[in-house]
């Protein structure tokens, strides 16, 4: 018991004090702005797996999970996938749980994985009996709140860093795939 405790594994280095900086002021920031924006516009920009991306974003922006191609892609992917599954199946245990699933392979397949997104099925398919979706939640709040959750990351991480964010952005073709 003592080792699980007191294990000798190495822990991540302390953070810095900028470092824990950027990281509260990039998630400040964001959910501040998606918050406002929809209060000012009626439109919906915001959702809870983008609390999530912001960890990501912040916090591991190096990661290949916390680039713009991921966190775009991702939410997308995945949010599509929770909707069709809604229309298809409705929204069941079963359907829910299939719908993650399917969304994970399809991030994996599209090489764009973000684990928030991986939420996005259950954010649709465990509130569908309160929220009338359709298919322009992929637009109001997915695609417009990723696209500026990406935007002050962008904003935020080369004002903190002075390594370039982002290592890559869409690079919608590649020609190292592997099956």
């Amino acid at each position: 018991m003592k080792s699980f405790i007191f294990g000798k594994e190495k822990l991540p280095l302390n953070p810095k004090k900028i470092e824990l900086l950027q990281s509260f002021i990039g998630g400040f920031v964001s959910i501040l702005f998606l918050i406002g924006l929809s209060h000012l516009t009626g439109y919906t920009y915001i959702m809870a797996p983008f609390g999530a991306s912001c960890v990501i974003l912040f916090a591991v922006s190096y990661s290949p999970l916390a680039q713009p191609r991921n966190v775009i892609f991702g939410h997308l992917i995945s949010a599509f996938v929770g909707l069709v599954f809604l229309k298809l199946f409705g929204n069941d245990i079963i359907v829910a749980a299939s719908a993650v699933g399917v969304a994970i392979v399809a991030m994996q397949y599209f090489r764009s994985v973000h684990p928030p997104a991986g939420a996005n099925p259950l954010v649709i398919l465990l509130t569908a009996d309160k929220i009338d979706y359709d298919f322009t939640f992929l637009l109001f709040p997915v695609l417009s709140g990723a696209v500026i959750l990406v935007a002050i990351a962008y904003i935020i991480n080369n004002l903190f860093n002075k390594k370039h964010w982002p290592i890559y952005w869409l690079a919608l073709f590649n020609n190292n795939k592997e099956s």
